[in-house]
């Protein structure tokens, strides 16, 4: 794989402790198999960990060409948070009658020819992870200039038209029921999924949008049993 066709993980947060299951939480209104409820759209534990399992192999060069490992745990819970997300834009583009813009098109077409290399597995999951992020924001995009257009304002930049969007995504997921299943450790505040406890953005692939995030300490995660990690 040469190196322009190369996928690569994004700067991660802390990583998290320990593999996840798809078992019931006691206390929770989480039946087993699901990951997130997102006002009466699911994410299922299975789904995450295909995803998750395809997107490591996709990445598996790379690790190891730099050396690195990613705790399994850790993705699982940016994915979670990922796809929660991008659920949550899918029904806030739809209550708006808006489509994402053309950067989501212009996005996975150019992750379709970076993964051209890949297993059809491997490629879906890339795609679906790495362009989560750029559909909401292409959503949010989209619904900001709808929504300021309606407000007067006619022609604005994308930059004002975009923090247009991501207040009213974040409107939207304070009004709906959202949840994320407890055994993946993060929530999300602000519009983006956070450890539940350090409060640092978790994010997979080209998807985060902060700068608040801090490298997996890779001596712990080198020393998990290998069904733990990704390396």
């Amino acid at each position: 794989m040469t190196s322009t066709s190369r996928v690569r993980l994004a700067t991660v947060a802390a990583a998290l402790t320990v593999g996840l299951t798809g078992c019931g939480v006691a206390g929770t209104s989480f039946h087993p198999g699901v990951a997130a409820d997102i006002d009466g759209d699911t994410v299922t534990t299975a789904h995450v960990d295909e995803l998750v399992y395809d997107y490591c192999e996709a990445v598996r060069d790379q690790l190891r060409q730099d050396g690195s490992a990613v705790p399994l745990g850790y993705l699982r819970s940016g994915v979670v948070g990922q796809l929660t997300l991008a659920a949550a834009a899918e029904q806030l583009a739809e209550e708006q009658g808006v489509e994402p813009t053309q950067e989501y098109a212009s996005a996975l077409a150019q992750l379709r020819t970076q993964t051209a290399g890949l297993s059809e597995a491997q490629r879906e999951a890339v795609l679906e992870i790495n362009g989560s992020g750029v559909y909401v924001q292409a959503v949010e995009l989209a619904v900001g200039r709808k929504l300021l257009a309606e407000e007067g304002q006619r022609s604005p930049d994308d930059q004002t038209a975009g923090q247009r969007g991501v207040d009213e995504l974040n409107t939207w997921l304070e009004e709906h029921d959202v949840e994320i299943n407890p055994e993946y450790g993060i929530e999300i505040v602000d519009g983006q999924p956070v450890d539940a406890d350090t409060q640092l953005a978790v994010g997979v692939g080209d998807t985060a949008r902060t700068a608040a995030l801090e490298e997996p300490d890779q001596q712990y995660a080198k020393s998990l049993p290998a069904s733990q990690r990704c390396d």
